[in-house]
């Protein structure tokens, strides 16, 4: 029984130059998703201290 290696290499794990590169619209898209949580953020809460204030106004 022999038994030859021509190249060590892990199962699972791909060189760099295989990943797939993300193209320029996706790396924008996704850029300007994360720049707009910030001031979605800060408009849920103003609503909610708004419809919270008006409540309690009303009572």
């Amino acid at each position: 029984m022999n038994a030859s290696t021509t190249e060590a290499r892990l199962a699972g794990i791909a060189s760099l130059d295989d990943a797939t590169e993300v193209s320029a619209a996706t790396r924008l898209a996704q850029y300007n998703m994360l720049n707009e949580i910030p001031g979605a953020l800060f408009g849920i809460i103003t609503v909610a201290y708004l419809v919270g204030s008006l409540l309690a106004l009303a009572h």
